[in-house]
């Protein structure tokens, strides 16, 4: 499937569309300082747990510009090492604090050779603190029910627990615009939009216990061997990763700082279709 073959656009918040339009600028310097800083704490932690080879295919772009010049962004790709049955890992942020908007990724995509979540982490300022944290399935969940029990019981408590504190702290819970992007996070995922106190406290260590969970699901993992199981989940992981990141709600405000041609790259490299070592392509 093309971009021009999906039949739905980005879509962002009615709040954050309407605080774009108003042409308000926040200065978010504070609350993106401390969520960058969870960011490079888990990379910090999750690279000194496993080993990753950096694709120098977006080399050029480790750190890029606005259309007037000035620094907006960094872009850095990982790919597993040895045994590491991750794929593909985008470790980048764009947008600057004193203007409002920010995104923060740090995405792991796992290899076909394993059934173990992706792991899915974005932060930013819209223009309060936005968390995501998320095991994001391999399979449709309704109808793999051992597979949730598999990898999702042991961080069910956690997930009902920031939904509570969530609802007795009146924050507003991550409640995406697109029907698409809603079904897309599992029932388990830590997300939130809310003040920085209720993020340092509510939020950034259950992260980071999800973070930690899913390191030793990775470092315990046994190569699948059958080619029939590896290639259902290559196709399903492809079509997964290339749907998220075309149709991410950032997309168009990615496009207002950079221009359509820098903008469509980067989603490309965000799907890993842009890379020196091999594409992860549809078979």
């Amino acid at each position: 499937m093309t971009q021009s073959q999906l039949e739905t656009k980005p879509m962002m918040t009615e709040e954050f569309a309407r605080h774009l339009a108003s042409g308000l600028k926040m200065d978010t310097s504070e609350i993106y300082t401390q969520v960058l800083n969870l960011r490079d704490r888990i990379w910090d932690y999750v690279s000194a747990e496993l080993a990753f080879t950096e694709d120098l295919g977006c080399a050029d772009i480790h750190q890029f510009n606005d259309l007037t010049g000035n620094p907006l962004g960094k872009m850095r790709t990982f790919t597993g090492k040895g045994n590491n049955p991750v794929d593909w890992v985008i470790h980048s942020n764009i947008g600057l604090p004193e203007n409002t908007f920010t995104n923060i990724h740090l995405t792991f995509w796992m290899k076909d050779n394993t059934d173990i979540p992706h792991l899915g982490l974005a932060f930013g300022t819209l223009p309060e603190a936005f968390y995501y944290a998320d095991l994001m399935p391999r399979y449709e969940l309704v109808t793999h029910p051992n597979y949730v029990e598999k990898y999702y019981a042991a961080v069910n408590q956690m997930a009902l627990d920031h939904q509570k504190a969530l609802y007795q702290d009146g924050v507003k819970p991550f409640h995406a615009a697109m029907p698409f992007i809603r079904s897309s996070i599992s029932p388990c995922a830590i997300c939130g939009v809310g003040p920085l106190a209720f993020f340092q406290q509510h939020a950034q260590e259950q992260i980071m216990a999800m973070v930690k969970y899913w390191v030793g699901l990775v470092k315990q993992a046994s190569p699948d061997s059958s080619a029939e199981a590896c290639a259902e989940r290559r196709q399903r992981d492809y079509q997964q990763r290339k749907n998220i990141v075309y149709l991410d709600p950032a997309n168009p405000i990615a496009e207002r700082l950079v221009g359509k041609e820098a903008a469509d790259r980067l989603v490309r490299i965000l799907a890993g279709e842009e890379r020196n070592g091999e594409p992860y392509s549809q078979i």
